[in-house]
């Protein structure tokens, strides 16, 4: 299990994420607002919603802390305020049994909306929204990617919002989140990939490809909690995956908006008229 000092540092990590995140928000808003650029827009909301799915993470763990009297007690003693036995239990099998019993606890004092916050389903509702906003983005940058596909892929991703709003276990919402995640990003890396083959230009298929490496980031941003999820929770994985969050607005950035330093090292200078 995690320590309590290591739950602190991760709260304080997931609040200085949120904070980040709100600044390249904002900077892909005031882009948006320069060029009035469709596929900017849905970046800027793409990354202001992760900003909630950070502060639920926060808040969940600090939610985690307020019954850290319950998950200090010896292993042995679970099985006794269970059943009124003391069955001495190794590790492994005692947190199949603490676990539960802490999840009832929580969703019995609490309610189930702050529970879907302490089980991670309030943040992971917030990314499959977040790869909303990235499909649309896609359709924006793309201009080959048929609008008639938004209905469909609305519809699946309403079917998972349901799934983790009525779905309390932790490990299948993951696998739903990362089945997201490769629905949604395989298809941005798919048409980043074809328009970097079809263009001549040098500059654009660097763009392109950065693009591409920013839906690569992602899909591992989604795998390290899943990995995390199945490892049994509490692992470097979790800060690993608001990392590569991070990350990927600088390749993202850079790879569509082609800033004039990165235009300037791809790009032949202009000769000039004799």
């Amino acid at each position: 299990m995690i320590s309590l000092n290591l739950l602190y540092q991760l709260i304080i990590y997931e609040i200085l994420i949120a904070v980040l995140l709100l600044v390249i928000g904002v900077i892909f808003a005031v882009r948006w607002r320069e060029k009035r650029s469709a596929a900017l827009k849905y970046l800027a909301l793409t990354y202001f919603v992760f900003i909630f799915g950070a502060l639920f993470a926060a808040y969940g763990h600090t939610i985690y802390t307020k019954y850290w009297g319950l998950m200090i007690l010896d292993y042995a003693w679970v099985p006794y305020l269970l059943t009124g036995y003391i069955i001495p239990l190794n590790i492994p099998r005692a947190i199949l049994i603490f676990d539960p019993t802490v999840l009832s606890i929580v969703l019995h004092f609490e309610g189930y909306p702050t529970t879907l916050v302490y089980q991670w389903s309030a943040s992971l509702i917030a990314a499959a929204i977040g790869h909303l906003f990235i499909y649309l983005f896609t359709l924006s940058a793309f201009k080959e990617v048929k609008r008639k596909y938004v209905a469909p892929y609305a519809i699946f991703i309403g079917a998972v919002i349901f799934v983790l709003i009525v779905n309390l276990y932790i490990t299948i919402n993951w696998f739903l989140a990362f089945t997201v995640g490769l629905v949604t990003q395989g298809t941005l890396i798919y048409y980043a990939i074809k328009a970097m083959r079809l263009t001549e230009s040098k500059l654009y298929k660097r763009g392109f490809l950065l693009i591409s490496f920013t839906a690569v980031i992602f899909i591992l941003f989604f795998g390290c909690y899943l990995v995390d999820s199945l490892l049994g929770g509490w692992t470097i994985f979790l800060f690993v995956g608001w990392t590569l969050v991070l990350i990927s607005a600088i390749p993202t950035y850079v790879g569509y908006v082609l800033p004039d330093w990165f235009r300037r090292r791809y790009e032949k200078p202009k000769q000039k008229a004799k």
